[in-house]
């Protein structure tokens, strides 16, 4: 070879790397002229976005990001309409709204769940002879396990759901039933029946359950209990936690293979709302389900959750713990583990574990928790004159040992604020063992009440708050009953204050609703009375989507990654029907998200837009949430709330 070919080939290479340079450094998708709110440290408001691949590549005017553009690169001209971070809800049991929502053409047998229904029901004969009907109907094979769920709920308040919260259901199910009248009817096996509340807080079992879950984990039963026993001191066959979480680990589970297209369905809802992320706990089968979604190149939603099904079920709490540490913060960026937690430490509603007193009933099933199931205090065995003596108490025996070991603490039920002040004591206790970086991110979810005295002890111990404003709808007029309206204005949903206290919050909607509705009131906390609870509490627009974006990445351990539109971070963006911003707060509501793009691609367009733009992209989908909801066949089983 000459020198001169060889200058020749070197000046060629180096076109041609040029060249694959600049294509490498040209964006896919550019969003110009339009209002994007980047959630950023300064929520700075920018004009364009530009993605590459499944990352933000860069954000700011319109001709500094249009440098971006290359041949390939798709240009959206927005005209104006305001693009924000994928939503995130720190809790909310998808799983069990999908279910729910797409289970209708379940059957009983792929449900594992089978149903008895209280409508009619007017003693225990009742109850049974459904029962009967049941075992007669699916000829179950003997020794297999039945689970039984109630049509029926007890975590009502006095007055609010109707014949479904009624005490005389209650005491059918609380006094009436036990297992030996269950054994009448179910002679030949297992048999586990919810008691009208999540069913991991409480249980009924008949003899032969409790002769093998006696046999497997009768030292573990004895010494924490909870179980209730009859008058000459035998268990009677209520179960609650921890006892009851043993069910969970015996009772048959759903197919995640049949799970996985009523999740799918439900995510794309979702999407449609704009929501690109959610927190909850999960059971084994579910957390499957969503990696088998994944595996398929089918998930458009990123999943953190909680192990729901470990708690309760380790025969060596010190021991266990330390192996599952490594665990938090393990998987991908589209589901990874965020928890290994209680689920629960104390009861919904009526059953929420608090310190104040009580002026009338707060709920259908006072009689038996007078101060709610207060899991985490030392000497509580269960409800009122029912449970056996306990020699030790597991939620706080668990909890010390996260601390210790790190396994972090989220993703769980804290509604009273007895509860919330436990679990802040223990959190005291854990950083004088353990040092100050123990239980780091460690999570109180719910906000149903908090006590204001725990606001600034919140804060020094850096414990987030996730907070849902539905029970400004569903606790706060009960509490001002029940409590008195001082306690309503201002423990219920404290968000605001909890902030001015340095307290880190987070948003969760904690059921199954369209997301805007539960952002605006976080702005009006107008309930559907028109009432206005703690009207000193209310967020303004900015905060209340740093609650649900840039703060609540910090929460499910991704706030490198997402919750803020920022060069470097994952692009998973909304397109807005309306500017948030400057829309009244009463309007909030109405807001309709236009395109809502997951990990750098359009997973879901509204008609309107997808017509404006000819766009059609591959796998998304293009409908109204409205009408992503009508697909609904609802009826299938959707799990314990919490």
């Amino acid at each position: 070879m000459t020198r001169t070919t060889g200058y020749l080939c070197v000046i060629v290479s180096s076109i041609v790397l040029l060249a694959a340079n600049s294509a490498a450094q040209t964006a896919d998708l550019i969003l110009r002229n339009g209002k994007v709110v980047t959630v950023d440290a300064n929520f700075s408001v920018a004009q364009s976005v530009a993605v590459r691949g499944n990352q933000i590549a860069a954000v700011g005017t319109d001709s500094d990001v249009m440098k971006l553009a290359g041949p390939n690169t798709q240009v959206l001209d927005l005209k104006g309409r305001t693009v924000i971070p994928g939503l995130i809800d720190t809790h909310r049991h998808i799983h069990g709204e999908a279910q729910s929502d797409y289970g209708g053409d379940w059957t009983p047998e792929m449900q594992k769940v089978y149903k008895v229904d209280w409508r009619g029901v007017r003693t225990k004969d009742d109850v049974l002879n459904q029962v009967k009907g049941l075992m007669d109907k699916y000829q179950f094979k003997p020794g297999e396990w039945i689970h039984l769920i109630n049509q029926m709920s007890l975590v009502g308040l006095e007055g609010g759901s109707g014949q479904s919260g009624s005490a005389s259901f209650a005491k059918i199910i609380m006094d009436d039933l036990n297992r030996w009248e269950l054994d009448k009817v179910t002679p030949n096996n297992p048999v586990a029946m919810n008691l009208g509340i999540p069913e991991f807080m409480g249980g009924l079992v008949n003899s032969k359950a409790v002769d093998i879950l006696w046999a497997r984990h009768g030292d573990v039963i004895k010494k924490y209990g909870r179980f209730w026993i009859d008058n000459t001191g035998r268990p009677d066959g209520h179960l609650e936690p921890p006892a009851s979480r043993l069910l969970l680990s015996v009772v048959p589970a759903p197919d995640p293979a049949d799970l996985a297209p009523l999740y799918k369905k439900n995510i794309e809802e979702l999407n449609a709302s704009g929501i690109t992320t959610v927190s909850t706990r999960l059971p084994q089968e579910s957390a499957a389900a969503y990696k088998l979604l994944d595996s398929r190149g089918e998930l458009t939603l990123r999943m953190g959750y909680g192990m729901e099904w470990v708690f309760g079920n380790l025969p060596n709490l010190d021991n266990s713990l330390q192996a599952l540490a490594g665990n938090i913060g393990s998987g991908g960026d589209k589901v990874w583990i965020t928890s290994i937690a209680p689920t629960a430490i104390d009861g919904a509603a009526t059953r929420a574990c608090t310190n104040q007193k009580r002026q009338v009933a707060f709920g259908v099933i006072d009689r038996w928790w007078p101060v709610g199931q207060c899991q985490t205090d030392g000497e509580f065995n269960g409800a009122a004159g029912k449970g056996a003596p306990i020699q030790g108490n597991y939620f706080r025996e668990w909890t010390i040992n996260s601390g210790r070991y790190g396994v972090r603490f989220a993703n769980t039920h804290v509604a009273g604020d007895r509860s919330v002040g436990n679990l802040l004591n223990f959190v005291e206790e854990i950083k004088r063992q353990y040092g100050p970086e123990a239980a780091k991110n460690w999570a109180v979810d719910h906000c149903v009440l908090v006590n204001p005295k725990d606001f600034q002890r919140a804060s020094r111990l850096g414990v987030f708050f996730s907070c849902a404003p539905k029970y400004l709808e569903d606790v706060a007029p009960a509490a001002a009953v029940s409590y008195g309206e001082l306690v309503a204005n201002t423990f219920v949903v404290p968000v605001k204050s909890l902030l001015n206290a340095g307290a880190r919050v987070v948003f969760e909607t904690d059921r199954n609703i369209f997301v805007w509705y539960d952002i605006e009131l976080f702005l009006t906390r107008k309930d559907k009375r028109g009432n206005v609870w703690g009207p000193q509490e209310k967020l303004d627009k900015p905060t209340a989507l740093r609650t649900a974006t840039r703060w609540a990445a910090d929460y499910i351990l991704k706030g490198d990654k997402l919750g803020s539109l920022e060069p470097g971070k994952l692009a998973d963006l909304v397109v807005l029907d309306r500017d948030y911003l400057t829309i009244p707060d009463e309007d909030v509501s109405e807001v309709r998200p236009q395109v809502t793009i997951v990990d750098g691609k359009i997973i879901y367009l509204h008609p309107q837009f997808a017509q404006e733009y000819n766009l059609r992209p591959s796998g998304a989908v293009v409908g109204t949430y409205e009408e992503l909801k009508a697909r609904r066949k609802p009826g299938g089983f959707a799990g314990g709330g919490g």
